[in-house]
């Protein structure tokens, strides 16, 4: 048994964890059937304790990172809510979470209820199962290491239903607010901080339990995260040690060049200092707040379910981003994803993006990419292609991306015009060609 200070909403209280309930987790693999754009998909995932040779891939530099790309409509944000459903396990249906078009709308399928008249479920459930893996400290026997998760997605006319349909043995930690297993979080596109004066911790901790508050923003719109003043100052007079490692932990998380994190108040706000200038967080940049504000939301929940003889780093969990790069310049997008993978390296993080910058920062193994298949569904496919270190330019036109040019439409069309006249003796086109193609024109076409 062990003792560990567990803080919820700005609160806190002493609470005592059975060790052998303690089942913090990766995700292994998951498969996802008629949930949106999947049909039918099994997509494997790297994380520190993963079988590489099993999924067949080399074991990345950074193991803990997996990220999405896929065009608008592939998916993307669509993966991380499959994810997060099948970490909710038994609880998923009591969680206070609405689905809202999860269920896949095929053409065929609605087609085929119409003529048989059916006045029961007008399309096929959708189901998630997912196989999560927990870690040596929870001094678990090896035979149940490995945890299934079954959930189904049931429509009937407008309405969509959440369902068990898994084993309960294992999971029985997921429904208490107050224990440290299954630690899970998640952030939609859309993540926002609360302000302090209209943050209501009592309406968040009634509207749902603390598990389904951790990923309501991939679900919700607008869902508020934790801002570090509800929770900050409460830890920094009863925990100056938790603290510390907090202050660390945010410092190192933005990096040398950027804001860093000073530990001081000024009107009830945090202040951030970069050289000589002193910011309240309220008066950050949008790619600051934005940034910041999951990153704070995150270490409250790190935090919240850290045992007291354990660092903050040590937690280990999933975390999922969807499009981490909003907001972010690009050359803080170069250096995002390694920095969150060693700072904290025993979370698996799942992050969806746009960026050809993040790509280039990573290793094939780390990237998934949601393709198009058959009647407008998703395909998962992993492209042994090195692409760590190659410029923006350069990962546009892989297979990642698949752009044949990172060139304006008119502009193209213009070179081969010139390229076509220079084939054929023109000196003068020849040398505009070169010209445009080093400096570029003032004119659109």
């Amino acid at each position: 048994m062990r003792a560990c200070l567990h803080m919820i909403d700005g609160t806190d209280s002493e609470i005592v964890r059975d060790s052998y309930n303690s089942l913090e987790m990766y995700l292994d693999w998951i498969r996802i059937q008629n949930f949106r754009t999947f049909r039918d998909v099994e997509i494997n995932l790297v994380h520190p304790n993963q079988s590489f040779a099993t999924i067949g891939v080399p074991k990345p530099k950074l193991p803990n990172l997996n990220l999405l790309l896929g065009d608008n409509g592939f998916g993307k944000s669509a993966f991380l809510k499959s994810v997060a459903l099948a970490a909710l396990g038994p609880a998923v249906g009591d969680a206070g979470i609405y689905p809202y078009m999860l269920v896949r709308r095929a053409t065929s399928a609605r087609r085929l209820n119409k003529r048989k008249g059916s006045v029961g479920p007008a399309l096929p459930d959708a189901k998630i199962t997912a196989r999560f893996r927990s870690h040596e400290q929870d001094r678990v026997p090896d035979s149940l290491r490995m945890i299934e998760s079954k959930v189904a997605v049931q429509a009937i006319g407008d309405v969509e239903r959440l369902s068990w349909k898994g084993d309960d043995a294992l999971w029985a930690p997921i429904f208490s607010a107050k224990s440290d297993a299954f630690f899970f979080v998640g952030y939609g596109a859309e993540r926002r901080v609360a302000w302090k004066d209209r943050s209501d911790p009592v309406l968040r901790h009634s509207s749902s339990f603390v598990r389904a508050q951790r990923i309501q923003s991939l679900f919700e719109e607008g869902y508020q995260l934790v801002p570090f003043t509800v929770w900050l100052p409460e830890l920094q007079t009863r925990n100056p040690g938790r603290f510390t490692q907090v202050k660390n932990l945010l410092n190192r998380l933005t990096g040398p060049g950027h804001y860093q994190f000073t530990g001081e108040m000024e009107g009830g706000e945090y202040l951030f200092r970069r050289g000589s200038l002193t910011v309240p967080f309220p008066a950050l940049s949008d790619g600051y707040r934005a940034y910041l504000g999951w990153i704070g939301d995150l270490l409250f929940h790190v935090v919240s379910t850290c045992p007291n003889e354990k660092k903050l780093v040590e937690n280990k969990g999933i975390v999922m981003v969807d499009e981490i790069d909003l907001h972010l310049h690009p050359k803080w997008q170069m250096n995002v994803l390694p920095v969150l993978a060693k700072a904290l390296p025993n979370l698996q993080f799942l992050i969806t993006s746009h960026s050809p910058l993040l790509v280039g920062s990573l290793e094939w193994m780390n990237i998934i990419v949601l393709e198009p298949g058959r009647s407008g569904s998703t395909l998962p496919r992993r492209i042994p292609e090195p692409v760590h270190g190659l410029d923006a330019d350069q990962v546009l036109l892989t297979d990642f991306f698949g752009m044949a040019t990172t060139r304006a439409a008119g502009k193209q069309a213009e070179l081969k015009r010139l390229s076509l006249k220079a084939r054929a003796g023109d000196l003068a086109a020849a040398r505009n060609l070169m010209e445009q193609m080093a400096r570029g024109s003032e004119e659109s076409r």
